[in-house]
């Protein structure tokens, strides 16, 4: 019986979600952090920190798979998982705007061809 079933809990997500495991970042200003992106959807993230970080309420996550930035808000916490709700997303494999070069540097570098684009 599934969890979401008539006897439990009702999930409240907007659209459905695919379980990843994404090696990101969490960028505000000139600090960032490790962090691993655990479940996604149209909508939002679940990530869970690799430190014991709490970043502010408004922070951008560098997906380092998929070369994509996210603009976020913090919505709950849970230790350190936390869901964020996704404002603006941003394709770093092309060009970007001199505002995603801190995002694009860190994808590019995980990906071993950092060029100055």
């Amino acid at each position: 019986m599934s969890k979401f079933g008539s006897g439990g809990a009702q999930d409240r997500r907007a659209g459905p979600r695919a379980a990843i495991q994404h090696a990101a970042k969490v960028l505000c200003g000139v600090f960032a952090w490790d962090c691993v992106i655990r479940d996604q959807s149209a909508t939002g993230l679940r990530v869970q920190m690799l430190s014991s970080a709490t970043p502010p309420g408004k922070v951008q996550v560098v997906d380092l798979v998929s070369g994509f930035a996210y603009d976020v808000k913090v919505v709950w916490q849970k230790d350190r998982e936390f869901g964020l709700k996704i404002v603006g997303s941003h394709d770093l494999r092309g060009l970007a705007p001199a505002s995603l070069q801190t995002a694009k540097r860190m994808w590019q570098a995980s990906q071993g061809k950092v060029s100055a684009s």
